[in-house]
C-alpha cells in the first residue's frame, strides 16, 4: 500500500524516491536488473533527473519521448498494447464493416470516404462521374484513394470480361457476349503521370485537363442503349453495369529487407505501411524486416501446396473506425500491436516466441486469475467469413475448427475480410478457439514493470507472451497479452489469456477442415428453350419460323437481322404457338434468327440454337412458263436469237446462254433480256466471228428463279459474200 500512495504522490521528491524504492525490491522485474537502462528509462518517464548522467542517457530520452508522446495511447485512450483475444470483440458483424459483397456496386453521393486497397481483391467503389451524351452513359467509379499496381480481371454486372486493343474511343472495347459492342472500359491507376482520359475530355466540355483523377485509381465507363429486345440481357439490372474489378492495390509498400518499393501482400509490410501512410505514426524498420520475414515463412495448406503464413489483401475506409480496422488487419495475421518505448508503434505477427519476461505475485498491485472455459465468449466451434476468389471474392464461411464436440455447439463466426485464403482463415480460427477457450484468465494492476512489457529494456521490443509464477496458487503458466492500459505514467492493468507452444502449430494435412465447394445448380425454374427452330421463304419477302409445340406457359421471342449487321430486331407472340411468320423482307437478302421462350414474368430461356439459323428471302417463289419459239440465225456477221416469251404473270425475263460445244456445262451467260408475258423477243450477238455455237434460253421470274431450260439450238457462222 505505500508504494500505491508514493504512485499518486505526485511531487518530485515522492518520484525520486519511487525510483530508489523500484530499484530496491524486484518490482520492476523478477528477472536479472540491468539498473543503468532501466533507471534512465523510468527516470525520463516520470520526467526526473538524478544527476546529469542519467539525463544524459538514451535510456532516459526514450523514456521522456514515451511519456511525452504515448499518453493517451495509440491503440485506443489508455491503452498501449493490444493482442487477439482483445481484438476479436471487433470482429463480430458491424454497420461501420460491410462485407465484400456489398462493395461490389457503384454508388453516387455527396461525400465520399476514402478507401485503400491492400494486395489483390475485388471491389466497387463511389462514382466520381457520370454523364449522358450520344446516347451513351459516361460512369466514372472510384476504385482507391492512391494508385495501384494494376486491374487483373474486369467484372461488369456479375460477369468476366476481357478488353479488345480497340483505340476509338467512340468504339467498344468490351470482349465478352452479351455486352461487346455496347460499352467501353477505360481503366486508370492513379499515376503521377496520369492524364484526362481521352474519350471523356472529347464527350463532354465540361471536362477538361484538370479532371485527370490523379492519385486515384478508377476506370472511365461507357454503357449505350441496346435494342429493347435484348435490354435485359445485356443490362440484367434495368441500368447501366456495375463495375467491380479484380485489383492488386497499393505500390508504394516499403520494404526494409532491399530498401524496394512496389506491390506487396506480405503481412507485415502491409501493416507497416497502414501505420505510417494512413495513421501518420512512424515503426521501427528493422523490427518490420522481422515480421517480414515471419510472414514470408513457407506453409503448406490441406492441397499440398505451399503459400507465405502471413498476406493480407482487401480494402479499408476511413468511414470504419480505428477500431475496426486495427481488426482487420491484426486479426487477420494474428498480430500483436503495441506502443514501444520508443514512441514508435510495433508489432509482432502471429508465431510463438519464447518469453524472456516472468511476472510473479510481488510484481501486481492487484491481481486476478480464474479457471474455466466457459461463458458467453467460450465459442465451441469457430468457423471464420472470409473472402474467398473462388466465391466471386465474396464472403464465405470457413470450414469449422471444432474445440469442444457438443450436441449443440455455440459457434463464433468472426469476420475476416483481409483473408483471401481458406489455410490462413483456419489457422486463425484454431488460435480464436484456444484463447476464447483458455485454461487461465488474468487480470491485474502492475506498476513500472508494464514498461517492461513494452519493451523498456529490450530495444523497444514488447513481450507478446510472459511467463506468471504464483507458487501459493500453483501457477506457472505461460500467458499472452490481451491488453495493456496505461492508467497513468506509472501505472498499468493487464488481461491475459494462458497460452501453450502448440496452439500455434498447425498440420494443414490433420487440422485444415474441408474448405467449402464452389458449384453451379440448375435453377428448377429455369425456361427452357424451344428446340428444332426452323424458317422457311414464302413469296412477297415473307419467312414462315417453326418449332415443337411449347408449354403453354410460354410465349415465343424471335430475334432476327440480316447477317453482316450488329443490332438484332425481335417480335413476340401473343400465345404459346409452334409457328410464326414474318414479312417486309427485300427479294434476295439472307437472315439469320434465333428463338427463346418467355414466362409470364421476367424468366426467359437462352437463345437457341447457338449458331443461328439462316433463310433465303424471296419475292416471288413461282418459276415462270416454258419460252416457245425458240430459233437462232445468221445475220449477217451477227447471230440472232428468238424467242416468245410465255403467257404467264411471274415471267420477267430470259437469260441467254452460249458455248461452242453442246455441252450445258461449258455455256456461259451472255445477257439476260427483261420482257413482259406472251411478248416475242429477241436478242443480237454481235460478232461472234466463225464457227459453230450453241445457245440456250431460261425464263426467270421477278426473284430470279429459273424456269426450263430450252436448248440448245446451234448456227454455223460463216464469212458473209462480197
Amino acid at each position: 500500500m505505500d508504494m500505491a500512495i508514493w504512485l499518486f504522490g505526485g511531487s518530485v521528491m515522492k518520484s525520486k524516491l519511487l525510483i530508489a524504492a523500484l530499484l530496491c525490491t524486484t518490482a520492476l522485474t523478477p528477472t536479472t536488473a540491468e539498473a543503468g537502462p532501466a533507471v534512465g528509462f523510468i527516470a525520463g518517464a516520470l520526467g526526473v533527473a538524478q544527476g546529469a548522467a542519467i539525463a544524459a542517457t538514451a535510456a532516459y530520452g526514450l523514456g521522456a519521448t514515451f511519456a511525452s508522446g504515448a499518453i493517451g495511447g495509440f491503440v485506443v485512450r489508455t491503452v498501449v498494447a493490444v493482442g487477439l483475444s482483445a481484438l476479436a470483440a471487433a470482429l463480430a458483424p458491424t454497420p461501420s464493416l460491410p462485407p465484400p459483397a456489398a462493395q461490389m456496386v457503384n454508388f453516387a453521393q455527396p461525400v465520399s470516404y476514402a478507401q485503400y486497397v491492400w494486395g489483390r481483391t475485388r471491389k466497387g467503389g463511389p462514382i466520381g462521374f457520370t454523364g449522358f451524351t450520344g446516347g451513351k452513359r459516361y460512369y466514372v467509379p472510384i476504385l482507391a484513394a492512391h494508385e495501384i499496381e494494376g486491374f487483373v480481371e474486369h467484372w461488369l454486372d456479375e460477369r468476366t470480361t476481357s478488353l479488345t486493343a480497340e483505340s476509338d474511343q467512340l468504339l467498344s472495347n468490351v470482349a465478352a457476349t452479351p455486352m461487346a459492342g455496347y460499352g467501353r472500359i477505360n481503366p486508370f491507376t492513379g499515376g503521377s503521370g496520369q492524364a484526362v482520359d481521352a474519350g471523356l475530355d472529347a464527350a463532354f466540355s465540361e471536362i477538361t485537363s484538370a479532371h485527370d483523377f490523379k492519385g486515384l485509381a478508377g476506370a472511365v465507363i461507357w454503357a449505350k442503349r441496346p435494342p429493347q429486345a435484348s435490354f435485359t440481357e445485356i443490362y440484367p439490372n434495368g441500368r447501366q453495369w456495375a463495375y467491380a474489378p479484380v485489383i492488386d492495390g497499393k505500390n508504394d509498400l516499403f520494404d526494409p529487407r532491399d530498401d524496394s518499393t512496389g506491390f506487396k501482400n506480405n503481412a507485415a509490410l502491409v501493416l507497416a505501411d497502414w501505420i505510417v501512410n494512413v495513421l501518420g505514426k512512424s515503426v521501427d524498420w528493422d523490427e518490420v524486416a522481422d515480421e517480414a520475414n515471419a510472414s514470408d515463412v513457407s506453409i503448406t495448406n490441406a492441397e499440398a501446396g505451399t503459400q507465405p503464413r502471413w498476406v493480407l489483401n482487401g480494402t479499408l475506409s476511413d468511414e470504419q473506425t480505428f477500431e475496426d480496422q486495427r481488426a482487420q488487419l491484426a486479426a487477420a495475421c494474428d498480430a500483436f500491436i503495441y506502443e514501444r518505448t520508443d514512441g514508435k508503434v510495433g508489432f509482432t505477427v502471429g508465431r510463438w516466441i519464447e518469453p524472456t519476461l516472468t511476472l510473479g505475485p510481488d510484481d501486481f498491485f492487484a491481481f486476478e486469475i480464474s479457471e474455466g472455459q466457459w461463458g458467453a465468449d467460450a465459442p465451441d466451434e469457430v468457423a471464420a467469413v472470409y473472402t474467398e476468389p473462388e466465391n466471386a471474392w465474396r464472403e464465405t464461411p470457413s470450414g469449422t475448427w471444432v474445440e469442444n464436440d457438443v450436441a449443440k455447439p455455440v459457434k463464433d463466426e468472426p469476420q475476416l475480410f483481409m483473408i483471401t485464403n481458406h489455410n490462413q482463415a483456419s489457422r486463425i480460427n484454431k488460435r480464436l478457439a484456444k484463447t476464447k477457450r483458455a485454461q487461465y484468465q488474468l487480470r491485474g494492476t502492475l506498476g513500472m514493470v508494464g514498461y517492461e512489457i513494452l519493451g523498456g529494456r529490450d530495444n523497444g521490443r514488447a513481450q507478446r507472451f510472459i511467463r506468471v509464477v504464483h507458487p501459493e496458487m500453483g501457477i506457472d503458466e505461460y500467458f499472452e497479452i490481451g491488453e495493456l492500459a496505461r492508467e497513468n505514467v506509472s501505472t498499468f492493468t493487464l488481461s491475459a489469456n494462458s497460452v501453450k507452444p502448440s496452439d500455434f502449430d498447425f498440420d494443414a494435412a490433420l487440422e485444415e477442415p474441408a474448405r467449402p465447394a464452389y458449384g453451379s445448380v440448375t435453377n428448377d425454374g429455369s425456361v427452357p428453350a424451344p428446340t428444332t427452330f426452323a424458317g422457311g421463304a414464302l413469296e412477297n419477302g415473307t419467312i414462315l419460323f417453326t418449332w415443337d409445340e411449347q408449354d403453354a406457359a410460354y410465349t415465343q421471342e424471335i430475334r432476327y437481322r440480316e447477317t453482316g449487321e450488329t443490332y438484332w430486331l425481335s417480335s413476340q407472340t401473343a400465345v404459346s404457338t409452334d409457328r410464326h411468320q414474318l414479312g417486309g423482307f427485300a427479294d434476295g437478302v439472307t437472315i439469320e434468327a434465333q428463338i427463346r421462350n418467355r414466362s409470364s414474368g421476367s424468366g426467359v430461356s437462352d437463345w437457341a440454337p447457338e449458331t443461328p439459323i439462316e433463310i433465303e428471302t424471296v419475292i416471288d417463289p413461282v418459276a415462270p412458263g416454258d419460252l416457245s419459239g425458240f430459233t437462232v440465225d445468221q445475220v449477217d456477221d451477227d447471230v440472232l436469237i428468238s424467242f416468245v416469251a410465255p403467257n404467264d404473270a411471274h415471267y420477267f425475263g430470259t437469260r441467254i446462254y452460249k458455248a461452242t460445244s453442246s455441252t450445258f456445262g461449258a455455256a456461259s451467260l451472255i445477257h439476260t433480256e427483261y420482257g413482259i408475258p406472251s411478248d416475242g423477243d429477241s436478242y443480237t450477238d454481235a460478232l461472234p466471228g466463225t464457227g459453230t455455237f450453241y445457245y440456250w434460253v431460261q425464263p426467270i421470274n421477278s426473284s430470279e428463279k429459273p424456269g426450263t431450260l430450252s436448248g440448245p439450238q446451234s448456227v454455223t457462222v460463216t464469212a458473209p459474200g462480197p
